[in-house]
């Protein structure tokens, strides 16, 4: 291997490592608001949730968990088939874009399901929960990430 391509494979593995890391840490922090309690804190803590619906909750957000685990994994695949892509054309491609198109795919699904899952939780609130409920997930979702190098 010459010392460019193995600089290439190195560039390359530690992108791929990146972008899983990264997507693994968006996943854990999705909706998070810099500097503030997390959404699902936020829900549990400003709602008043009711026995009945903090239990309906709880058995969402646990059957959301395994989702999240496996979209994890599969955002994971895709940017090792991007990386894989990218490696084996070494130029930006047809094979680099049908890759960069599942990376995205992958990332839209995910983002369907967890409104789905946003629906689903809502689903058991009275009309004042749902008017505060609805005002933190706006909040969650308008919130302006601060640069990495700011923090």
């Amino acid at each position: 291997m010459t010392p460019a391509r193995r600089s290439l494979s190195v560039t390359l593995a530690l992108a791929l490592l990146a972008g899983v890391a990264g997507a693994a840490i968006g996943l854990r922090t999705q909706f998070a608001i810099p500097g503030e309690m997390s959404l699902h804190d936020r829900l549990h803590g400003e709602l008043g949730l009711r026995a009945d619906q903090e239990r309906s909750f709880e058995a969402e957000e646990a059957a959301f968990a395994v989702r999240k685990r496996a979209f994890a994994k599969d955002i994971g695949t895709a940017n090792a088939r991007l990386a894989a892509a990218i490696h084996t054309a070494g130029r930006d491609g047809p094979e680099v874009q049908r890759a960069i198109d599942r990376v995205h795919s992958v990332l839209g699904a995910h983002q369907k399901a967890t409104v789905a899952h946003i629906f689903r939780m809502r689903a058991v609130l009275t009309p004042a929960q749902t008017t505060r409920f609805d005002a933190i997930v706006t909040e969650a979702l308008t919130a302006q990430p601060v640069p990495h190098d700011e923090r």
